[in-house]
């Protein structure tokens, strides 16, 4: 191809490199030149003009694009019209784009002329997202070079498509002691989510005992009754194949293929077969809606693509997915020297009381002092390292309410914004030697120093408490205040809203550590003028208040 400036009388069939204006209009860029284009130009006072030509054995880009276009993708999937040099090419479906990188790098290497992008290797796509795009850069290329690469694929094309199928699956949960109702109720949510995101229905659950023998039957039972697939989630982590669950398989008649997957979050997750139906061992971070290790599995198994050692081993490259908290040992700690714990606590008094009307309730009186005085109080009696109250709304009268108490005030600025921005600006002016924080609102004033001491004595009980989460119940309620160990503070420095911590505790289940509190009081915040009046005369622990929506 020659790009050079011709006279514009010579440039009937050339192409127009690049947008030319005039009086009564203009011509865009790639343009091929007609006499009646020359004629308009030349009225117009244009005697010059820069356009490429072709050498002998040129191919127009559009006529190059269409034409690898059909031969580089598979026909199983749609494609635009060429323009401009370019064909993007979409799925009619969802699945998954599969290919050999060295494959794409030398089809790419032949030449710069021609580009072939694509989405990464084992990426899912919904209906109507791109695969893959075609771009021919200038206006011509040689024939050469669209020969070099019909002759590298040999009639196949340079990746492939493959729709995901919908399945019947079952999901087994096993309990170890300690272990709440809830926590089971949420994976189960989570997991039908998971699954109805792939088409896929969840079309039974059960709990059982942590016991190989009767998780097998169940295995065998579920795949009686028409499961495709088994997902299997232990109460404890699989660490070896003599773990119950790798042994529940080999009880029910199967195999394990895979203990362990190179991607984090997901590492301790199995892959086996029962009869020919995948029996998938779920990670602790499946309980998570989050993108983990589970989820690049199903895709696999439900585009058919055979679940070979190789096929886990290869996901390694790019495995690396995000950080959790609730990890076993979460990358932040692994890489610091053990610190002496340094559980510290907070109140949370930076509210509008909205709903409390033209008073303010946490400088309502209660026990003869403000509210927010009263709950501050109990909070250094249980004996917390350091204590700090963020404030916000009426903030003066607030820190005159705490005068004198051996406190540190943070004044959130932007308190309209919610509890959950408090809770970030809380945590976020905490010095680094801190381990746990406990978050207590500063409106339930039935809370007492033994429950927080109990609830101080049961999070540092736990040898891992800097991943833990230690929250009270009550008849199945959980309730506030909440300990949070460290490995959680990046996330909790990322609220915003009026949701408080809720979204992060969803997100970490496997992470809890309730501890059962004999009384209500755990969620009994104040929130309407007739809640204080219940808390003031004795009435609010009756049980005709509802448990409070705030969770810290």
């Amino acid at each position: 191809m020659q790009l050079a400036e011709f006279a514009t009388a010579d440039c009937q069939g050339l192409v127009l490199a690049h947008r030319q204006n005039f009086a009564d209009g203009s011509l865009p860029k790639g343009t091929i030149l007609t006499a009646g284009h020359l004629a308009e130009l030349g009225a117009a006072g244009i005697d010059r003009l820069i356009c490429a030509r072709p050498d002998a054995g040129d191919v127009h880009e559009d006529e190059a694009a269409a034409r690898l276009a059909s031969l580089l993708a598979p026909d199983n999937l749609d494609f635009t019209m060429a323009a401009t040099g370019r064909v993007n090419i979409k799925v009619p479906r969802q699945g998954l784009v599969r290919y050999e990188r060295a494959l794409i790098r030398a089809i790419n290497e032949i030449d710069e002329r021609i580009t072939f992008a694509l989405v990464q290797h084992n990426q899912l796509l919904a209906r109507g997202q791109m695969a893959a795009t075609l771009k021919i850069i200038p206006f011509f290329v040689p024939e050469s070079s669209l020969r070099q690469i019909e002759n590298l694929l040999a009639g196949a094309p340079a990746f492939g498509f493959h729709p995901l199928k919908t399945a019947d699956v079952s999901l087994v949960q096993t309990r170890i002691p300690g272990q709440t109702d809830r926590l089971f109720a949420a994976t189960k949510q989570v997991t039908e989510d998971r699954l109805a995101m792939l088409g896929c229905n969840l079309v039974a659950s059960s709990v059982c005992d942590h016991d190989r023998q009767v998780v097998a039957e169940i295995i065998s039972a579920s795949i009686a009754d028409g499961a495709d697939i088994v997902l299997v989630c232990g109460g404890s982590a699989i660490i070896d194949r003599q773990d119950e669950l790798p042994q529940a398989v080999i009880a029910a008649g199967g195999h394990v293929t895979q203990l362990g997957l190179a991607v984090d979050p997901g590492n301790l997750l199995m892959f086996a077969k029962v009869g020919g139906v995948p029996v998938i061992g779920m990670p602790g971070c499946a309980r998570s809606p989050k993108l983990n290790g589970l989820d690049w599995v199903l895709q696999l198994v439900l585009a058919d693509i055979e679940m070979t050692r190789g096929e886990f081993a290869d996901m390694a490259a790019g495995g690396l997915l995000m950080e959790i908290a609730s990890r076993p040992l979460p990358r932040a700690i692994a890489t610091k020297p053990r610190q002496p714990d340094r559980l510290v606590g907070m109140v949370l008094a930076a509210g509008q009381s909205s709903r409390m009307g033209p008073e303010n309730k946490l400088l309502a009186e209660f026990a003869g002092k403000p509210l927010v005085r009263h709950v501050t109080e109990v909070m250094i009696t249980a004996g917390l390292d350091e204590l700090t109250v963020v404030i916000g709304h009426q903030a003066d009268q607030v820190a005159a309410a705490l005068a004198d108490l051996p406190v540190q005030l943070l004044f959130n600025a932007d308190f309209a914004a919610g509890q959950g921005h408090s809770v970030a600006v809380g945590v976020g002016g905490l010095d680094s030697g801190v381990t746990d924080v406990l978050i207590a609102l500063g409106d339930m004033p039935l809370i007492s120093a033994e429950m927080v001491q109990n609830l101080v004595a049961a999070h540092l009980a736990c040898v891992d408490h800097q991943r833990r989460i230690t929250l009270p119940s009550c008849d199945g309620k959980r309730g506030n205040p909440v300990i949070w160990g460290g490995a959680f503070f990046p996330e909790l420095k990322q609220l915003r809203g009026d949701a408080g911590g809720r979204q992060v505790l969803q997100d970490h289940l496997a992470a809890h550590n309730p501890v059962e509190i004999s009384s209500p009081a755990i969620f009994r915040d104040i929130d309407t003028p007739a809640d204080l009046q219940a808390v003031r005369t004795g009435t609010i622990l009756s049980g005709t208040l509802t448990p409070g929506q705030n969770s810290a």
